[in-house]
């Protein structure tokens, strides 16, 4: 059975982790320009319109570890540099944004 002092020094171990940067991507339309998520649904319905969507970098955004999650809600940096000095100074939340 864990004592509450241990459960304390487990959870501020946990939360020592940094968000993981990555590379920014998106589909998009090499026909009309348009972009989508790669996050939900993929933007083609047939084979055909498959061959109009590559896999594109828009720039760097930042993963929780501990939820997955993948950006914080804005548009992400240019630079691997600018997202690198955010997960340094910020530390992931284990359960919501910021907790």
């Amino acid at each position: 059975m864990e004592t509450s002092n241990s459960l304390e020094r487990r959870e501020k171990g946990a939360r020592k982790m940094e968000y993981e940067v990555i590379e920014a991507k998106v589909w998009k339309n090499k026909v009309n320009g348009r972009k989508a998520s790669i996050y939900g649904a993929v933007p083609w319905r047939s084979d055909k319109e498959k061959k109009e969507w590559e896999l594109v970098v828009t720039g760097w955004t930042v993963r929780n570890p501990h939820t997955n999650e993948v950006g914080i809600g804005h548009l992400p940096w240019k630079t691997k540099k600018e997202a690198e000095e955010f997960a340094k100074k910020y530390k992931p939340s284990r359960f919501l944004m910021y907790d």
